[in-house]
C-alpha cells in the first residue's frame, strides 16, 4: 500500500492490533506468488503483490487487510476528480479470487472498497467492515482513523520539508536536481532498480513529485482530463520543474501501465513547452540499468550544451485551446464520430441527423483508420483509443469531408478508465496532423465543457434510446437465427427489412409506434424459415468497442458462424444500465452524492420503460430470450466480485459470463485489447472462480491490439469451438433452437 502504509499502521496499531509488513520487493518474492498471476501482461507492480500475499500467508497471519481504495484524498483542487489506478483499486479482488491459499490456509481475508478522501464517513464504513471480524466499537475505529489522519498528514509534511531542505541545498551548492516522477509504487527498489541512487551518483539531488507538487499547480491548462490523483500530482510537479531554474524532470514508467500512455505526453509537453528536456524510463521485471544510465547522461551533457550556449528562456504558449462548436456550425458542419457498434449507431447517427445534426458515424478502410491511430496515439495506450483516434485522423485525410468545416463528436464518460481521455488524445492527434482548428465536442452527461452548438435536448434522447433498443432487438434475433436459416441469406433480408423500418420509425418517434415495431420484430425473426440442427452457442464479451465493432475484433461473429457455431452477443444498452447501477454503491460505500444515486436510479427505471415493449416480445417468443434485469444481474455477481469495480467494464464483464452461463451459454471469448486495466480485474482475473463454479464453462480470453496475430487468435477461438463440439456431442448443457424449446431455466434467471 505504500504512501498509504503510515495511515493504515497507525489505524490498526491504535486499535492493539500487532502489524506485519511483507518485505521489499524481490526477485523472490516475485517467484513466491508468480503462479497465481492470471494475467501475464498485468504491469510488474501488480505481479509482484501476488508474491507478497503469499508471504504473509507464509507467516500464518489471522488476518489480511487489502483495501480496495477506489479514491484517494484529493489534493489539487483544480483536478477534475482523483480516482485512483484501476489497477491499484481493483487488484485485491484478483488476489480474492486466484490465491488458492488464502482459503486453504484459512486466513481472513478484506478488501472492502474505500474512499480515503471521505473523511467524515470513512469511520463508519471502517466500522461496518471491521466489526465482522472484531470487537470494536465506533468510538475506537473513529479515534484510530483521527490518529491515522493526523499521522498521515505528518508524514506528508516531513515530505515537503525535506524537500525544502535539499532545494536549498541546491541553490547554495549551485547543483542540479532532478524530479524522479512516478507512482507510490515506484519507490519500491525492486520495481525502480536503483535508478533514484544511480542518479544521485552523479551529485543530483533526487526529488519524488509528491515532495514538491504542492508548488506547482499555476492553473495552466491541461489537454488531458485529470482525473487521477497520482497523475494530478505529477502534472503539478511538471509546472513546478518547468518554473524552476536548475530543476529537471524523469519520468518512471513501468511496462504495461496504460495510464500513462496518458500522462507520458502530457507530462512532456508540460516540459517541452517551457523549452526544458523531458525524459522517461520506461522499466519492468528486467534490473539492468544500462540503458537508463545511458539516457540520464546524454541527458546531463544536453544540460551541459544548453548552459555553453547560455539559451534565453522559452516563453510558454498555450498548446491546445479548445475549438468552441457555435450554434452556426450545427447549421452548416458535417460532424463526424467514431464507430463502436455498426448495427447501433446507424440508429445513433439518423437520430443526430433527424435532431439537426448533420452526423457521420466514420466506417469503413480500418486498416489505414488503425494505421493512423498508430502514428498520432501513444503507443501504450489501448487498442480501442488508437482505432478511435486513428478513425478521425483518417476521415479528414480522405477528402471525404472539408476540415474548415468538419467538427468532431466523441463521447466522455467521466469515469476511471482510459476512455474518458479519448478526446485528449483527439486533439493532440489533430494538432499534430495540422487539423487544430477542427473543434472537437465532447458528449458527456456530465456537461465536462461546454459547447454552444450541442445540448442534450429531449428529442435527441427519445430517438437515441429508441434507436439502441431497436439495434438490440435486431442484433439479438439476427444472430440467434441467421445460423440456422433454410434460404441462405434469409436472415441478412430481414434485418435490412427491419432496419429500414425502425430508421424511419424514428423520425416520428412515436412510443406507440416503437413498441408496436418492437414486437413486430420480434415476432417476424420468430418465424423465420430454419433447420433443425444443433449448433454450440458462444458468447462474445470483454471491453465494449472490442466486443462490438467488427473491424476492432477482425468480424469475430463471421468467424464463429463460419466455424459452424451461433455467436451470442449481449445488449448495448445493458451497459448503460451497468454505469447508473454504480451510483447506488458508490453513495452507500463510497460516500458519493446522494443526488447521483437518485439520478441513476431514475435514469435506470427510465431505460426499462423503454426496453419494456422489447422484453414483452422476446418472453412471448419461441426462439428468443430476454436480457435479465440489472439488479439479478448485480445479485449474481456480488458473490464473485464486489460491484465496487466500476472502471471500464467493471463487474458487468464479469454478470455477463454468468448471464451467458446461466443462459445455456457455457462457451465464452473475453475479448481484451493490450493495457485494458479493468479486463486484468473483471476479465481475465476472475476466469479462475468462474471455472471453479461452473465447471462447464469453456472460456478463452483473445487479446486485440495493432500488433496480435490473427493466426493466434484464430488457433485459440477454433481450440474453444473444438471442446464446444466435444461438450455438445456429450449433450453437456447444450440448448437448442427449435420452436418448442423450453425456456424456463433462463427465464428463471431473469
Amino acid at each position: 500500500m505504500y504512501e498509504n502504509y503510515p495511515f493504515w499502521h497507525t489505524f490498526f496499531s491504535k486499535l492493539g492490533f500487532s502489524v506485519l509488513l511483507s518485505p521489499q520487493s524481490s526477485k523472490d518474492i516475485y517467484k513466491l506468488g508468480i503462479e497465481t498471476i492470471p494475467s501475464e501482461s498485468a504491469c510488474y507492480p501488480a505481479k509482484l503483490v501476488h508474491g507478497h500475499i503469499q508471504w504473509l500467508i507464509d507467516q500464518k497471519p489471522g488476518f489480511i487487510f487489502y483495501p480496495c481504495v477506489a479514491y484517494e484524498q484529493k489534493e489539487i483542487a483544480s483536478a477534475n476528480n482523483h480516482f485512483n489506478c484501476p489497477i491499484v483499486t481493483s487488484y485485491p479482488e484478483v488476489i480474492k479470487n486466484n490465491v488458492d491459499a488464502l482459503k486453504d490456509q484459512g486466513v481472513v481475508f478484506r478488501n472492502p472498497f474505500l474512499n480515503l478522501d471521505a473523511r467524515k464517513e470513512l469511520p463508519e464504513r471502517l466500522y461496518d467492515e471491521l466489526r465482522k471480524d472484531f470487537n470494536v466499537t465506533k468510538k475506537e475505529i473513529r479515534e484510530a482513523v483521527e490518529a491515522a489522519y493526523a499521522e498521515y498528514d505528518h508524514y506528508k509534511a516531513d515530505i515537503r520539508h525535506a524537500a525544502d531542505d535539499a532545494l536549498d541545498y541546491m541553490r547554495e551548492h549551485h547543483c542540479r536536481g532532478i524530479v524522479l516522477g512516478g507512482r507510490p509504487y515506484h519507490v519500491d527498489r525492486e520495481i525502480n532498480h536503483g535508478i533514484p541512487e544511480m542518479i544521485a551518483g552523479f551529485g543530483i539531488a533526487v526529488f519524488t513529485e509528491d515532495s514538491v507538487f504542492q508548488r506547482g499547480d499555476t492553473g495552466e491548462r491541461l489537454r488531458v482530463f485529470d482525473q487521477w490523483t497520482y497523475h494530478s500530482r505529477l502534472y503539478a510537479a511538471a509546472r513546478f520543474v518547468a518554473h524552476t531554474p536548475h530543476l529537471e524532470f524523469i519520468q518512471l514508467n513501468s511496462f504495461g501501465c496504460g495510464l500513462d500512455a496518458v500522462t507520458t505526453d502530457q507530462v512532456m509537453e508540460i516540459i517541452q513547452n517551457h523549452g526544458k528536456i523531458y525524459t522517461t524510463l520506461k522499466i519492468d521485471e528486467g534490473n539492468n540499468i544500462g540503458a537508463a544510465r545511458i539516457r540520464v547522461r546524454s541527458l546531463i551533457a544536453a544540460l551541459d550544451e544548453r548552459n555553453r550556449k547560455n539559451l534565453p528562456p522559452v516563453k510558454p504558449k498555450e498548446l491546445y485551446p479548445p475549438v468552441p462548436f457555435t450554434k452556426a456550425m450545427r447549421k452548416t458542419y458535417n460532424i463526424i464520430a467514431p464507430q463502436m457498434s455498426p448495427i447501433h449507431f446507424r440508429f445513433l447517427q439518423k437520430a443526430f441527423r433527424l435532431c439537426g445534426y448533420n452526423l457521420v458515424v466514420l466506417g469503413g478502410d480500418d486498416r489505414a483508420a488503425i494505421d493512423e491511430g498508430l502514428k498520432y496515439v501513444n503507443n501504450d495506450a489501448c487498442y480501442p483509443s488508437i482505432i478511435t483516434t486513428g478513425q478521425i485522423v483518417h476521415a479528414l485525410k480522405s477528402g471525404a469531408f472539408d476540415p474548415h468545416t468538419t467538427a468532431v463528436f466523441c463521447t466522455q464518460t467521466g469515469g476511471g478508465c482510459r476512455a474518458t481521455n479519448y478526446v485528449a488524445f483527439i486533439r493532440k492527434a489533430l494538432k499534430e496532423a495540422n487539423f487544430d482548428y477542427v473543434p472537437v465536442v465532447p458528449i458527456s452527461v456530465q456537461g465536462f465543457e461546454k459547447h454552444p452548438g450541442f445540448s442534450f435536448e429531449l428529442p435527441l434522447l427519445n430517438r437515441a434510446i429508441q434507436g439502441f433498443v431497436y439495434g438490440d432487438a435486431l442484433m439479438r434475433c439476427l444472430y440467434r437465427v441467421r445460423p440456422y436459416e433454410k434460404v441462405p441469406g434469409s436472415a441478412n433480408a430481414l434485418y435490412e427489412k427491419w432496419n429500414a423500418i425502425c430508421c424511419d420509425a424514428l423520425e416520428r418517434s412515436s412510443f406507440i409506434e416503437f413498441s408496436r415495431n418492437c414486437k413486430q420484430l420480434v415476432d417476424d425473426f420468430d418465424k423465420l424459415e430454419i433447420t433443425n440442427v444443433r449448433k454450440p452457442r458462444v458468447g462474445i464479451v470483454g471491453e465494449i468497442l472490442v466486443k462490438y465493432h467488427p473491424g476492432a475484433n477482425n468480424n469475430l461473429v463471421d468467424i464463429i458462424e463460419a466455424e459452424g457455431a451461433e455467436a451470442v452477443v449481449p445488449d448495448l444498452l445493458g451497459f448503460f444500465l451497468y454505469t447508473m447501477y454504480d451510483t447506488e454503491f458508490n453513495y452507500v460505500n463510497l460516500a458519493t452524492s446522494l443526488k447521483s444515486a437518485v439520478i441513476g436510479r431514475t435514469l435506470i427505471k427510465l431505460l426499462e420503460y423503454y426496453q419494456l415493449p422489447l422484453t414483452r416480445a422476446l418472453n412471448a417468443s419461441r426462439r428468443f430470450e430476454a436480457p435479465v434485469h440489472i439488479d439479478k444481474l448485480g445479485e449474481l455477481t456480488a458473490p464473485i466480485l464486489s460491484l465496487g469495480n466500476t472502471t471500464g467494464e467493471g463487474w458487468f464483464l464479469t454478470a455477463e459470463m454468468l448471464e451467458l452461463i446461466h443462459s445455456g451459454v457455457p462457451n465464452i471469448l473475453c475479448l481484451q485489447p493490450f493495457a485494458c486495466l479493468p479486463n486484468h480485474v473483471t476479465g481475465k482475473g476472475m476466469i479462475k472462480k468462474i471455472r471453479e463454479l461452473y465447471p462447464m464453462a469453456n472460456i478463452s480470453p483473445i487479446d486485440y491490439d495493432p500488433g496480435a496475430s490473427e493466426v493466434n487468435q484464430l488457433n485459440r477461438i477454433k481450440l474453444m469451438l473444438s471442446v464446444a463440439f466435444r461438450n455438445m456431442q456429450k449433450e453437456a448443457e447444450v440448448v437448442y433452437l427449435d420452436d418448442n424449446k423450453d425456456k424456463s431455466a433462463s427465464q428463471a434467471l431473469r
